[in-house]
């Protein structure tokens, strides 16, 4: 059985270093910290595994990451699991990624006596893949994107930005602004190639933005200032599509007589009425976070049924005011 002296051993360092990288990591040094996982990695090794042995593996305990819960994606993600996994008996604990160190979130595997991982809307870079296969803990994505690198319960992200090249091209733009968020999330980026990819024989122009809101800000003014400007916003989550709509009205704009707005992602405020934002989102019958904790179930007591392939559900179009021109 691998301990944290073989790791201390392999990695060239004490133990009390190795304890260190495990409960402070922050307090390490950066060459340190990636000797010390990367020794971590190469033996497998999992904290307090002999006492995990003892009660066969059961901590009735799953682990939950996501994105910023200002979000209204990542909070809906947050609720919706934890409500669904306490009903399967689970206790879930709750990792939120900081998006100026994205990576650090999945420290948190090393250290974690949970039996599964659930990972909803987030930034997936460096070594974050590699930490999750070389864990030996079940994991499955939800409402996110892990590319090939998992089972993945969700909006299908690319047929979704086909439905909307397809909504947008009966619209007849001559110019259309794409909103994209952090070019980081494997979401964002599937549902701009299908877009990109569903607009291609249309010969419309599409201005693209991409970043955080920060930066979207500023390129957002500049996409709004030039001679041929968007008369169709598509925004890759609804969230964004907000900040258009406020930016569109503060600026005298009628919405969509001058410009239309289309989100993606349908959450709970793109139906309410002082929003009421078409959006491309999930069939109302699909609850994508009790499929998801069903199979992460599955994986965890070794079921033939966690084994199944993604469950990539085809989206649908909720057209409302933003969109909808008499």
């Amino acid at each position: 059985m691998v301990s944290s002296v073989d790791v201390a051993k392999l990695a060239g360092v004490s133990q009390a270093t190795v304890s260190r990288v495990l409960n402070n990591p922050e307090k390490v040094n950066a060459p340190t910290l990636e000797k010390v996982n990367a020794a971590i990695r190469q033996l497998n090794y999992r904290p307090n595994a002999a006492a995990r042995s003892l009660i066969s593996r059961k901590s009735g305990i799953i682990a939950l990451f996501c994105g910023q819960l200002d979000e209204p994606d990542n909070a809906e993600f947050a609720n919706k699991a934890v409500i669904n996994a306490q009903q399967k008996g689970y206790t879930v604990e709750i990792h939120i990624q900081n998006p100026e160190k994205p990576e650090s979130v999945f420290n948190a595997i090393l250290n974690t006596q949970a039996e599964g991982i659930i990972i909803g809307p987030l930034i997936i870079k460096g070594m974050a893949i590699e930490y999750l296969k070389t864990s030996g803990i079940p994991y499955i994505f939800c409402g996110s994107s892990g590319g090939r690198e998992g089972i993945t319960v969700g909006m299908d992200n690319h047929a979704a930005g086909k439905l909307a090249a397809e909504y947008i091209r009966s619209m007849k733009p001559e110019a259309v602004g794409w909103l994209g968020g952090n070019q980081s999330d494997l979401r964002l980026q599937e549902r701009y190639q299908g877009f990109v990819e569903g607009m291609k024989e249309s010969g419309v122009n599409i201005v693209k933005v991409t970043g955080d809101m920060e930066d979207i800000e500023l390129s957002f003014t500049a996409m709004m200032a030039q001679k041929q400007r968007p008369d169709v916003i598509v925004s890759s989550t609804d969230y964004y599509a907000g900040y258009a709509l406020d930016f569109l009205y503060d600026y005298g704009y009628a919405v969509p007589e001058d410009i239309a707005v289309l989100g993606i992602g349908n959450s709970r405020q793109s139906a309410m009425n002082y929003m009421s934002l078409s959006s491309i989102g999930l069939p109302g019958d699909i609850n994508i976070y009790e499929e998801a904790i069903n199979r992460l179930a599955a994986m965890i007591d070794n079921s033939e049924k966690g084994n199944r392939g993604p469950a990539d559900v085809k989206p649908v179009i909720y057209e409302r005011r933003t969109t909808r021109r008499k």
